[in-house]
This record gives structure tokens, C-alpha cells and sequence, in this order.
């Protein structure tokens, strides 16, 4: 049975969607994480409304994810 470590881990190098806590939406490129969801992530956008903004490489904080999931 897959941890959801786990299904992070096989994401790496595939597009992600992370949710945070203020309602943001970001995608991007999953390069790394560690265990406190610290996500480092490739050619991100933010979706605001119906727009999106382009960010490069950023990393979140893993304390302001709510959720990840693959795209």
C-alpha cells in the first residue's frame, strides 16, 4: 500500500497542482520535497480567477499546503 509520500515521490518530474491555505492554486513541475512539504517546483503558475501568472521555479513552504495532488 502507497504512503502518500509515496505518490509524492513518483510525481516527481510530472506537473502538480498545490492548494494552499489562503485559497492560492499553483502548478508546476514537482523537483523535490522534503518531509515537512516543502515543494520545490519547476516553470509554477499561480491561477488566480481566470488568469494565470507566471512564477519560475519557487518553493512553498510546506506549512501553508493544503493539498497536493498530481495534475
Amino acid at each position: 500500500m502507497l504512503r502518500p509520500i509515496d505518490v509524492l515521490d513518483r510525481a516527481k518530474g510530472k506537473r502538480v497542482i498545490v492548494r494552499l491555505k489562503n485559497g492560492s492554486e499553483i502548478t508546476g513541475v514537482l523537483q523535490a520535497f522534503d518531509l515537512h512539504l516543502n515543494i520545490w517546483l519547476e516553470e509554477a503558475e499561480e491561477r488566480k480567477e481566470d488568469k494565470k501568472i507566471r512564477l519560475g521555479s519557487v518553493l512553498i513552504r510546506g506549512d501553508t499546503v493544503l493539498i497536493v495532488s498530481p495534475e
